[in-house]
């Protein structure tokens, strides 16, 4: 039966009304409707069960061929630089056989010095920031126009360049927006010749006339105007790759050979100022005889001719220490050789590999999706030393202090809010604190020899305590939160705060500032409740003294006030069981004392207005109150009583009050001794009410 609702609902004409027609025109619909709709639904699930089978099955099949595309990709990137390495060997073999010596110099190379500093000066002039491109002597221009670079993955257009192809290195500019004067460009990378890679892009849906440049560890992708400007590049590059091999295999030969006849007559001699910038003559290519030689000891460091490819392979493989070692051994050396055109274009090229070796621990730094931020500070410790052995101490402090910006929000992010407010501000409290002190001991192991980034990190600090200062409030400071539960947390999270004195950080004072306008807010909030409770309570008072019925409900009550800080409470207390006071004014003692001790734990100097008023406020609602029923004729027989529960507030309660605000704030509160007047006030309009009656 499942089969045949399976096979109807699959037919191509298949018409619902009539379906359900059908199964309507039988006897009993119900359990025809009933019955079929649980068909239905089992064959809903059938299908979603067989749905995820095949998804998962695709998604299995989509892994395995994007390992394989992947393993392709490297294939492909391995064979196209042995491709480049045996079109050399062959063009060099095939020049051996017919007699011809090697050039050194490309066909679009200017005939004399003047025409190659006028060519490679025009980038100054066109290009911001390509200052040491042009320092190095004996570049020249081979080619150059406008390219879009596309993105790898997508294929969109991602920006607008103009490309420059040098002799031995390719120079991406981008185009730079509101341009004043002649400069049109802006420098973006320059990728040296002999470490790409060019290889072809077929024309396959939106993708045209595009070609993809290789160089560890990024590739980037480049489409031309048309096929023209497409062949035009990839001949050029090709041209400029070959002519460089083939000159970096003449120039070693000619080292080689300058080599031995140095050490015949035991003169040393400088390998790279003599290859790169006085080994040929102008005009005939051969070595004058009559060119000076410096004095210097490069001959005897081979490791200097093999350093790019070594750092090359240093990046690669991640051996981040050694290529640290390796760029400032080049600088140390380098710094104690005289100036010459050999030095600067072994400059240029530890540059080079210097930003590269920036950008890959940089990398290591950043915070992405995909990378774990578990582990501590300490993780990052690697690549923060060798930024800093680099002379990048700057960009690395920034680095290091966004990574852990992150860790930290991440672990509070994962926090669970459940149970009582205090238990989660505890934990919150700690997971923040405890971040914050293990990252300032590993900024202090890691930066203990660059002191002005000290301030950075004070900066951080502040900035990470006001995110967690507006994470806190939105917990302990909401509104309608009482005090008791706002003094219990603000003390834990200055518990925590002074922990950070292990790290020589004092930031308590910035997260009471921080906390004040909530702290104000729960207080005013408090405050309402208090004179609202008031309210309510002296509406059903009779005005006769509190009768506890037994002994232990009132040493319970002398317990309770003696906790609140009210010792002198038992005096009030006669007959074992009476208190002499009304069950409201009771009340409101308990209230305000119990409100007045969680305020003084919040107690920091800029409170102390908000303290007083709202003591001041609550305490004059109050006794307006008990004003209003004394002058009442309602209760003209129980005035007495009234009276002494009103000489009570401001002889007992008030200066009991003032006493504990002032060992907390040592202030003489000059802003209660107004509100003394109203007892006299009061106590004149009885006096004056009795004269009439």
């Amino acid at each position: 039966m499942a089969d045949h609702v399976k096979k109807n609902l699959s037919k191509d004409d298949f018409d619902a009304q009539k379906y359900v027609f059908d199964i309507c025109s039988g006897g009993d619909v119900y359990n025809e409707l009933l019955e079929h709709r649980q068909k239905v639904q089992h064959l809903s699930e059938d299908t979603a069960i067989a749905l995820k089978k095949n998804v998962y099955r695709n998604y299995t099949q989509f892994i395995e061929t994007a390992k394989e595309i992947s393993y392709l990709e490297g294939e492909m990137y391995q064979l196209s630089h042995v491709l480049t390495e045996q079109k050399s060997i062959m063009s060099q073999m095939l020049e051996m056989s017919i007699g011809k010596k090697a050039s050194v110099r490309n066909k679009d190379l200017p005939q004399n010095k003047d025409d190659q500093k006028r060519t490679i000066a025009s980038l100054l002039d066109r290009v911001e920031g390509c200052s040491r491109i042009t320092e190095v002597p004996g570049r020249y221009i081979v080619h150059d126009g406008d390219l879009v670079e596309l993105d790898t993955d997508t294929f969109s257009e991602v920006q607008r360049v103009h490309a420059y192809l040098l002799n031995d290195s390719l120079v991406i500019t981008t185009f730079v927006p509101n341009r004043r004067g002649p400069v049109r460009y802006k420098y973006q990378a320059l990728y040296e010749l002999d470490s790409l890679a060019v290889v072809n892009v077929r024309d396959v849906g939106p993708v045209k006339n595009a070609f993809k440049i290789l160089m560890f560890p990024d590739q980037r992708i480049y489409r031309a105007d048309n096929s023209k400007t497409k062949r035009t590049w990839l001949d050029k590059l090709e041209e400029a790759k070959k002519t460089k091999a083939a000159a970096d295999t003449h120039r070693r030969e000619l080292a080689e050979q300058m080599s031995v006849e140095s050490n015949d007559y035991n003169h040393k001699t400088d390998i790279y100022g003599f290859l790169l910038s006085e080994a040929f003559d102008e005009d005939d290519d051969v070595m004058s005889p009559t060119m000076p030689v410096e004095s210097s000891s490069m001959l005897k460091v081979d490791w200097l001719i093999e350093l790019p490819e070594d750092l090359d392979m240093c990046i690669a493989q991640r051996n981040f220490e050694e290529a640290t070692d390796l760029i400032i051994k080049t600088n140390e050396y380098l710094d104690s050789i005289p100036q010459s055109p050999a030095l600067k274009e072994m400059r240029a090229r530890v540059d080079h590999r210097v930003k590269q070796l920036t950008e890959v621990l940089t990398r290591e730094l950043q915070v992405s999706p995909d990378r774990s931020l578990r582990g501590g500070p300490q993780v990052t410790r690697r690549a923060v030393t060798e930024l800093i052995r680099l002379g990048r101490a700057t960009q690395a402090c920034d680095l290091f202090l966004k990574n852990r910006s992150a860790s930290i929000k991440q672990s509070l992010r994962q926090l669970r809010i459940e149970g009582a407010t205090s238990m989660y501000i505890t934990k919150l409290c700690g997971v923040f604190f405890n971040n914050i002190i293990e990252t300032g001991k590993e900024f202090r192991i890691t930066f203990s020899e660059n002191q002005g980034c000290f301030s950075a990190f004070v900066v951080w600090s502040k900035a990470e305590l006001k995110t967690f200062a507006n994470h806190f409030s939105r917990q302990a400071l909401a509104k309608k939160t009482s005090v008791a539960i706002v003094a219990e947390c603000v003390g834990i999270a200055r518990t925590y705060c002074q922990q950070l004195s292990v790290i020589g950080l004092e930031l308590l004072f910035a997260m009471n500032t921080l906390l004040l306008r909530g702290i104000r807010e729960a207080m005013q909030y408090n405050k309402e409740q208090l004179i609202e409770a008031s309210r309510h309570r002296n509406v059903d008072e009779r005005w006769y003294p509190l009768n506890l019925k037994n002994p232990n409900a009132a040493n319970n009550l002398i317990q309770e006030m003696f906790q609140l800080g009210f010792e002198d409470f038992n005096t009030l207390v006669y007959d074992s069981c009476f208190v002499s006071l009304s069950s409201s004014n009771v009340a409101f003692t308990k209230v305000l004392l119990s409100f007045l001790l969680d305020a003084l734990k919040l107690y920091v100097p800029e409170l102390y207005p908000d303290l007083i008023w709202t003591i001041k406020d609550v305490m004059e609602s109050h006794v307006h109150l008990m004003e209003t029923a004394v002058m009442s004729d309602r209760f003209a027989d129980e005035r007495p009583f009234i009276m002494t529960n009103i000489d009570y507030l401001f002889t007992v309660l008030l200066p009991h009050v003032e006493k504990k605000i002032k060992g907390v704030a040592d202030r003489s509160l000059k802003e209660l001794k107004d509100f003394r007047n109203r007892h006299r006030q009061i106590t004149r309009k009885v006096q004056n009410l009795g004269a009439l009656i």
